[in-house]
């Protein structure tokens, strides 16, 4: 590595202490990978330059998004876990109206946005059970994430060919998208205008969310410690109705996290439900 361990830790421990990313010492030399792009970002020569600036300069303004932003990982696909959207689909949504009556509206939260993959599916589903069920109150969708860079792609609605591909039907790819040219494809209006996006560090105050009848945060624990994780779940549970739900990345678990939610295993996914 060019940078010393000490040096990748300086910016390690800058990471995990703003957004709460771990980046151990085994993964070191994909921090140092990133901390190049961020010198060419900078118009210097090397990481190593990028530490000094950090230094001399502090890590501020431009400087500090590009590295928080770069620092996350945006690995994504539309319908990830298939079983996980059959259960909103199967599961959640058609219980909506029945398990809370008295809501004008319903209101879902995915946690991490990344480039829009996971609130888009889930609009789609909302957008086709919306279409069958006439006069069923709206459904809500807000999406957020600390990357700029990723918001503003999912405010774009533009995915390649290969992102289109991976996960998304070809009728829903047909029903939902537009050919933009020969290697992109852009999301229709119709589902667009069901998610709001905003950006948000589920490290900072939930003041302003409200509440939601559905959350989705999958795949953002495993990036935290023990400590943060358990401090991100108690504030998103108090965050979602009497009886909502929650869900998690395939390999996270509530376990030792929350007391207030029940587990229910469904047709192979597992998901949560906020005890009454």
């Amino acid at each position: 590595m060019a940078l010393s361990e000490n040096k990748l830790k300086y910016f390690a421990d800058y990471i995990q202490k703003e957004i709460g990313i771990i980046y151990s010492p085994q993964v070191y030399f994909q921090l140092e990978q990133r901390l190049e792009k961020i010198a060419l970002y900078l118009g210097v020569e090397s990481a190593e330059q990028v530490y000094d600036r950090a230094i001399q300069q502090g890590i501020t303004g431009d400087f500090k998004q590009y590295l928080l932003d770069i620092s996350t990982n945006n690995e994504t696909s539309f319908f990830r876990d298939p079983k996980i959207y059959e259960v909103i689909q199967k599961q959640i949504f058609p219980t909506l109206k029945t398990k809370f009556p008295h809501s004008i509206s319903y209101r879902i939260w995915c946690c991490a946005a990344s480039f829009g993959q996971e609130p888009y599916s889930v609009a789609m589903l909302a957008h086709e059970f919306l279409r069958q069920n006439p006069g069923h109150p709206p459904i809500q969708i807000l999406a957020t994430d600390i990357a700029d860079h990723a918001l503003k792609r999912c405010n774009e609605g533009l995915y390649s060919q290969l992102e289109v591909q991976r996960g998304l039907s070809a009728p829903r790819l047909v029903q939902f998208f537009t050919k933009e040219n020969e290697s992109h494809w852009r999301l229709n209006s119709e589902v667009k205008r069901l998610v709001e996006f905003r950006k948000h560090n589920l490290l900072d105050s939930f003041s302003g969310m409200g509440t939601f009848h559905l959350i989705l945060c999958r795949y953002v624990l495993i990036y935290q410690d023990a400590e943060k994780k358990k401090e991100i779940v108690q504030r998103l549970v108090k965050c979602l109705v009497p009886e909502g739900f929650m869900i998690l990345g395939g390999s996270e678990s509530m376990m030792g996290l929350s007391t207030e939610m029940n587990q229910i295993a469904e047709n192979g996914a597992i998901y949560y439900q906020k005890k009454s």
